[in-house]
């Protein structure tokens, strides 16, 4: 067994210290992200009717819904109960489901798509929705979901529905609480 000398270690303890520099230039939230943090938070998605004085029902159900960070996904659990919301009761917030974000993640992308057709009744009519243009898209931040640990979509009704062959279509008009 050989000892190496002590220009050796000298050479070991310099390479260190430069790999140790190195990784400082690396920021806390990349440094979390490569060992994988293990600290979730989550935060619902809820979608609330708005302005649907004139509907008795309006039935609409969630799609799919899709919550990315800088284009990587981030794991959403939709509930069970948004697959036939009435959306005519307006105060009520429908449970779309929960998203689990890394405490990393700094702001996410939400798209929200409905199905592709709902129901409606009115003044003694009824008739179908035709929601195939019915997806909803927008960006928020941590801050401003850790305000309630929830994003609100009201859906504004009055504006989102127009007559059609048929039935209605909804093109959403929208804002978003938190």
């Amino acid at each position: 067994m050989t000892i190496p000398s002590q220009s050796r270690w000298m050479q070991v303890l310099v390479l260190l210290a430069a790999l140790g520099t190195s990784s400082c230039d690396r920021s806390e939230d990349d440094l979390r992200r490569a060992l994988g943090d293990p600290i979730l938070d989550a935060f619902e998605i809820r979608l609330r009717g708005q302005d649907a004085a004139q509907y008795e029902k309006l039935l609409l159900g969630m799609g799919q819904v899709e919550v990315t960070s800088f284009g990587e996904p981030i794991r959403f659990e939709p509930s069970s109960n948004a697959r036939t919301m009435d959306l005519a009761v307006t105060d009520h917030a429908h449970l779309l489901g929960r998203f689990f974000l890394p405490r990393y993640v700094k702001q996410v992308d939400i798209t929200v798509r409905l199905d592709d057709v709902g129901a409606f009744q009115e003044a003694g009519t009824a008739g179908l929705v035709n929601a195939q243009a019915g997806t909803i898209q927008f960006m928020t931040t941590r801050s401003a979901l850790e305000q309630r640990s929830r994003v609100v979509i009201h859906l504004h009704l009055e504006d989102s529905l127009f007559d059609g062959l048929g039935g209605k279509t909804l093109l959403p008009a929208t804002y978003i609480a938190h």
